[in-house]
């Protein structure tokens, strides 16, 4: 373990934060001129180790540590050490350890690696690490040498007697002492007290004689007295028995009383609950039969409008149906009379068609004729009108083109036809789609209103059924209503009987923290003790006796809630509750007997609760059989005991029972009203269900309402509808008539233009064929006979054609009338009659009248279950009234037993009152008897037989004999002559036998002193021992061919004047040590120590002899040689070299050298210096510098160093021996001084 590092801040002259670098473990040399804050870096370290002694607890003396310069000033400082700890020399787990100390105006705190520690446990650290109190010669200040070195003979005993720790046995013996003094001063009272004794034991030995007559004469008395109380007792005892026999079987009687006038009161309490359920399920049935009867009345009410509303849609359908036959007769000739038309008018088309086929036929062939007969006239005519050929040919060509123009404009003509031909019968194919499509969606829209009937016939009916629930609900909503009203009333008186059972502020507390837990929502609250357990039935009063008021006390689940609720409490001054939080409760260990079988067995085993709760219920009592079961199990198990009737017997022998009234039972009064809650809570329940059910029905008939509304509106749309679609559907069909008579007129145009057309094409023709003939004056023969023969056949044609014409008018005419009669009378007349018919078709009334009779039907099954449900009620009202009759009048019976019981339990009571005021006078004058006769003390032992069968008159004249024999002796005697002397007798052995214990520690005491002389004689040799070795070693290192000793001086020799010492040391002040405690160590076997010492070859010299580099050799050598008994992990040496010759300064260097690598024991020094010698065996060398009033510490090199030392020598000489602590001359001043 080494000092590694050093960081100061604040301290002294060191303002800012100093840290050095690391240290050697071996050699550290500080040089600094005077003033610079050597001093004070040498302080720093004995500031941390507590070695200033200028500390204290005022503001000044710490004051005085802080940093006093220009600028702010300092408020705080520290200093902290860094130790290297690979040797885990220091307890700590640690390689590197640091060790803090920071002080201020108002604190001074010690901090291990940053964790605050105290003062004592820095010195039980440092003393661990070897830092010894009784060896502080790891540091050594400037002063402390010629100190040491200036010390007398008996000082440097002192001194080793210190290392040695012998101060130990110094203050053991000097406690033995006032122990042995304290033990001389009890001796003396002692004796003292055993002289008064001897005097008092003198004098009660003269009264014992007087006092024994009269103790012989109190004997005889007090057994005469005692054979009179005896017989006394003795009678009373066995009057007693005769009242307590009484009394027993009154008890007995009165027992049996009180049971069966508690079974009366239950049979009351079930009768007059029975018949509070009763009345109030009366008046539900009166409520309920007053109900169904107004729900029969609306339901006949509601029949007898459903059945008149079925009778007039029946007349109204009738009237409708009669309507509609005729109507369907009136169509059916109207489609007769059509038919016939039809027919007829089919028959005139064909005959229209087979004229207008021969007129056609005939004017193609007129046509052609006259044709051909206009060609040969015009060809005749050609020949008289044209001279030539060419001009003939001319013309004919003129003629051909204007032909072929007129050919072309009529083709034209006929293609126009013919595409709006094609045209019409496109939009008459249009139209018959449109036709056909109008027809299908009347059959859809007819199809939609049967569907649309269908739906609204479900729809209602689905309401209907609806409806018929809901007062089905609601009748039980209502039963449900009173029954929550009756069990509330009964749950409040249930509550509020048990809240009588307990006191008024835990009720009030109770009530508090119920409505609390429902107004926070606080969670974590399981109710009282006896809602978390359910007891048998059979142990109620067990359970109950042994529970007490704990019954009460509420369950939590933890300290926290428990804290919650009582803060609510008090804040709103609500009652007292105590809480019971699980979280600490502890289960009770206990082992349950088990050798008395079924006689008794745990309370516990005996309720039904959950494991949780285990640590509140209770686990220290055994419930048995009866009396004497209970007393044995609590005497032998150590457990409280309990009967099944509630006799307790608890573990220490205490008994308690008696009567106990069961109308005030706590559980039973909770265990009722928590039934009745049970049964609230059911009813609530089903209350709730039911009202959701009434909400989801409600909400179900105005979903059917809504739907059986749109339905109606559906089905009344698509009737109303069907009229405009048949409507549309005539229009339609009109425009397709007219649309045929268009396609036959464009037919016939086109005939007509293609019959142009053949007549043109023909004639071109010709004209073409006469083109390029011989142009001839007149017509051919075969021409001439051609037109002959045309004029017959053309004026035949005409005559046909004209017949034809008129008999196409005839028909034409015919056909028209035909038709019109068709399309404007009798199609029109069906369509109107078909139109009358489907309007007043009677399908929705019909649908009406079905729905009309369904409710008719439900209503008449609704008034039917009215009537059942009303017999039913009325039955169960009969019923009900008559139950209540018979039970009043049981309850009459049982009422008037009861008080005949109660008058005969009271008799029986006042005669019991009687049996116990005498057996109560009885026990007293017993017990006072009893008393008179313990108040006898011990007696004779003939006393109990001599008088026994004696007269009890004899008894008493023989007392008052022996009273006046003892009368004279009453005033003189004293009566504790004998106890005095024996409490005195027992005095004086105590008071010896204290006086020989305490002989006995003045010896033990006596032999510790000479041991702990003895032991404090050889920790002074042991010491001294290893002390003279090292420093003879030591010195013959530092002094080549120098001898130096050390000499114990024994007191022997210096009384008889022989000792080597010096002459002021064979005084009178080798009496007292250092402490000053004088007269404790006049028997101490040394005086002193003495210290030769031989420089070279001269002869052995003492210190007063030496110089004073010599002394301060000698000190060193001293000094050395305790370090070595007992060392130190790290030397702080302060100009230790100041005094010693350059020679010697040579020698300390070196052995602090060899020390440092001494393989064994090494150690680290840290040494302050102004000569070159040490610093040419340092390891690290560090400069301290001083500017502004502060300090700084640097590493500086050897050279460095050594030119720094030499130029303060200079300086030193050069200032004629100013510096104190340099040199010779400094040695010889300190030696004058």
């Amino acid at each position: 373990m080494h000092v590694k590092e050093v960081i100061i801040q604040g301290f002294k002259s060191y303002r800012d934060q100093t840290r050095t670098d690391p240290f050697s473990d071996k050699i550290n040399v500080i040089v600094g001129a005077n003033g610079s804050g050597k001093s004070n870096f040498f302080d720093a370290f004995l500031f941390v180790l507590d070695q200033m002694t200028a500390i204290g607890t005022h503001q000044e003396e710490r004051q005085k540590l802080l940093h006093e310069g220009a600028g702010h000033a300092v408020v705080s400082a520290y200093v902290e050490l860094v130790f290297d700890n690979n040797d885990g020399r220091l307890p700590v787990d640690k390689d590197e350890v640091r060790l803090r100390r920071t002080i201020g105006l108002k604190k001074d705190d010690y901090h291990l690696d940053k964790k605050r520690i105290s003062r004592r446990e820095v010195m039980d650290l440092l003393e661990a690490a070897g830092f010894s109190k009784s060896n502080p010669y790891y540091v050594v200040k400037q002063g402390k040498i010629m100190s040491m070195a200036n010390m007398r003979d008996n000082q440097r005993l002192e001194l080793l007697k210190e290392i040695g720790g012998t101060k130990v046995y110094e203050e053991r013996r000097k406690h033995s002492l006032e122990l042995m003094k304290s033990c001389e001063e009890k001796r003396l009272q002692i004796e003292d007290m055993i002289g008064q004794l001897d005097t008092r034991l003198k004098e009660l030995d003269e009264e014992r004689a007087e006092l024994q007559q009269y103790n012989a004469l109190d004997r005889q008395q007090r057994s005469l007295q005692y054979a009179i109380l005896d017989q006394e007792i003795r009678d009373l005892k066995a009057e007693l028995d005769q009242v307590e026999e009484k009394l027993q079987a009154a008890m007995e009687q009165t027992g049996r009383m009180r049971d069966d006038m508690v079974e009366a009161y239950q049979q009351l309490k079930a009768a007059d609950r029975e018949l509070k359920q009763l009345g109030q399920r009366q008046a539900q049935l009166q409520k309920q039969h007053k109900e169904l009867r107004n729900e029969k009345k609306a339901a006949v009410a509601r029949k007898a409008r459903a059945e008149l509303d079925v009778k007039e849609l029946r007349d109204r359908l009738g009237n409708k149906a009669r309507t509609q036959e005729e109507a369907q007769q009136e169509l059916k000739a109207v489609e007769r009379e059509i038919a016939s038309k039809e027919k007829e008018l089919q028959k005139v088309q064909h005959e229209l068609a087979e004229v207008a086929a021969r007129e056609a036929e005939v004017t193609r062939e007129l046509d052609s004729k006259s044709r051909r007969q206009q060609a040969l006239f015009n060809l005749q005519g050609r020949n008289a009108t044209f001279a030539t050929k060419e001009e003939r040919d001319e013309w004919l060509d003129k003629e051909i083109r204007v032909m072929d123009e007129a050919i072309a404009q009529k083709q034209r003509s006929l293609k126009a036809t013919q595409q709006q031909v094609q045209d019409a019968e496109a939009r008459l194919r249009g139209l018959q789609q449109d036709i056909a499509g109008k027809e299908g969606e009347i059959r859809d829209r007819e199809e939609s209103v049967a569907k649309a009937a269908e739906q609204h016939a479900a729809q209602r009916a689905r309401r209907d059924d609806l409806l018929n629930q809901q007062r089905h609900l609601f009748q039980q909503d209502s039963e449900l209503e009173g029954q929550q009203k009756s069990l509330k009333a009964g749950e409040d008186h249930a509550r509020n009987v048990a809240e009588r059972m307990m006191p008024r502020d835990v009720a009030r507390g109770l009530n508090s923290v119920r409505r609390f837990v429902q107004q926070h929502g606080v969670e974590g609250v399981h109710g009282t003790l006896m809602e978390v357990f359910e007891p048998d039935e059979r142990l109620t009063r067990a359970v109950e006796k042994t529970a007490g008021a704990a019954m009460y006390h509420v369950v939590v689940e933890d300290d926290v809630v428990a804290t919650r609720l009582s803060e609510m409490l008090e804040r709103n001054n609500c009652g007292r509750v105590t809480f019971m939080p699980l979280n600490r409760l502890r289960p009770p260990n206990v082992r349950y007997p088990e050798q008395y079988g079924k006689e008794a067995i745990p309370l516990i085993k005996r309720l039904k609760f959950d494991p949780k709760f285990e640590p509140a219920v209770f686990g220290k009592t055994m419930v048995c059989r009866n009396l004497e079961w209970a007393t044995k199990v609590a005497l032998e198990s150590n457990l409280d005991s309990i009967t099944i009737d509630g006799d307790r017997v608890d573990k220490k022998g205490a008994m308690s029972g008696g009567y106990i009234d069961e109308r005030r039972s706590g559980i039973k009064a909770f265990d009722e009203y928590r039934e009745i809650q049970r049964k609230r809570q059911e009813v609530d329940a089903e209350r709730k269900r039911v009202q959701e059910s009434l909400d989801q029905l409600q909400q179900e008939i105005t979903q059917v309402g809504s739907e059986l509304n749109r339905a109606q509106t559906q089905q009344q749309f698509q009737r109303e509808g069907t009229a405009p679609l048949r409507g549309e559907l005539r229009k339609l069909q009109a425009q397709q008539q007219g649309l045929q008579k268009e396609v036959e007129a464009k037919r016939k145009q086109a005939a007509d233009i293609q019959k142009g057309l053949e007549s043109a094409a023909e004639e071109l023709g010709m004209l073409r064929s006469e083109l390029g003939t011989e142009l001839k004056s007149m017509l051919s023969a075969e021409e001439r006979a051609e037109l002959q023969a045309l004029q017959p056949a053309i004026t035949q044609l005409e005559e046909e054609l004209a017949s034809c014409r008129e008999r196409q008018l005839e028909v034409s005419a015919k056909q028209e009338g035909l038709d019109q009669l068709l399309t404007a009378n009798l199609r029109k007349q069906r369509q109107d009659l078909e139109d009358a018919l489907a309007g007043s078709s009677g399908e929705g009334d019909e649908q009406t009248l079905q729905q009309q009779q369904a409710t008719a039907e439900a209503a008449a099954a609704e008034v039917e279950s009215l009537t059942l449900r009303e017999k039913e009620v009325a039955k169960e009202l009969e019923q009900t009234q008559k139950r209540i009759q018979e039970l009043s009048a049981e309850r009459e019976k049982l009422a008037d037993t009861r008080q005949q019981d109660e008058q005969a339990a009271e008799d029986r009571t006042r005669e019991m009152d009687r049996f116990k005021e005498r057996k109560g006078q009885l026990v007293a004058t017993k017990a006072d008897k009893e008393k008179r006769v313990r108040g006898l003390g011990s007696l004779p032992a003939d006393a109990y037989e001599k008088y026994r069968n004696k007269p009890l008159k004899e008894l008493q004249t023989g007392f008052l004999q022996v009273q006046e024999q003892l009368k004279p002796l009453m005033s003189s005697v004293n009566k504790q002559a004998l106890d005095q002397y024996t409490n005195f007798t027992e005095q004086r052995d105590d008071v010896v036998r204290r006086k020989q214990e305490n002989d006995q520690a003045q010896r033990k005491i006596l032999d510790l002193i000479q041991f702990l002389d003895h032991r404090k004689d050889e920790a002074v040799e042991r010491t001294f021992k290893g002390v003279a070795k090292n420093f003879r070693d030591i010195f013959a290192q530092l002094v080549p061919n120098g001898r130096g000793e050390l000499v114990m001086q024994k007191r022997l020799q210096q009384q008889e004047g022989t000792g080597e010492g010096d002459g002021e040391d064979a005084g009178g002040e080798d009496a007292a040590g250092p402490s000053g405690s004088k007269g404790d160590d006049t028997m101490g076997k040394y005086s002193g120590v003495k210290v030769k010492v031989s420089f070279g070859a001269g002869e052995t010299m003492s210190l007063k002899q030496l110089s004073g580099g010599q002394k301060t050799l000698v000190a060193l050598a001293l000094i050395f040689a305790i370090q070595r008994c007992d060392p130190a992990p790290f030397y702080l040496f302060d100009e230790i070299d100041a005094a010693l010759d350059p020679q010697y300064r040579t020698t300390v260097a070196n052995m602090l050298r060899q020390q440092a690598h001494d393989t064994n024991n090494p150690a680290q020094f840290i040494i302050t210096t102004f000569h070159p010698q040490i610093v040419m065996v340092a390891d690290n060398i560090y400069g301290v510098s001083h500017s502004n009033k502060i300090s700084k510490i640097d590493s500086v090199e050897r050279e460095d160093a050594l030119v720094f030392l030499q130029a303060q020598e200079q300086l030193h000489r050069a200032g004629g021996n100013q510096g104190a602590d340099n040199g010779e001359g400094g040695a010889d001043e300190m030696e004058e001084d």
